[in-house]
């Protein structure tokens, strides 16, 4: 699958996009705790639900199941002024 990240994410991953083909990510639960080992800074954003993820191109709740073929998209926070 390829994640895809934007905003201050690129900032915290070091990159735009990254593949995986970790078998454990059967969902965005699972992902989110994928995310928490590869990426300790996020903790507090992981925890509180302040992300958001779009799977193909649609918002989705944690329980979604995940295939290969999927393209995720985690936003962080928006604010504005």
């Amino acid at each position: 699958m390829k994640i895809k990240y934007f905003a201050w994410l690129k900032d915290y991953t070091s990159k735009d996009f990254e593949i995986c083909s970790d078998p454990n990510i059967t969902n965005v639960e699972n992902l989110k705790k994928f995310l928490l080992i590869k990426y300790p800074k996020l903790e507090k954003f992981i925890n509180e639900d302040l992300l958001r993820f779009a799977v193909n191109y649609n918002y989705v709740s944690e329980n979604i199941s995940l295939n290969a073929e999927d393209e995720i998209a985690i936003f962080p926070p928006v604010s504005g002024g």
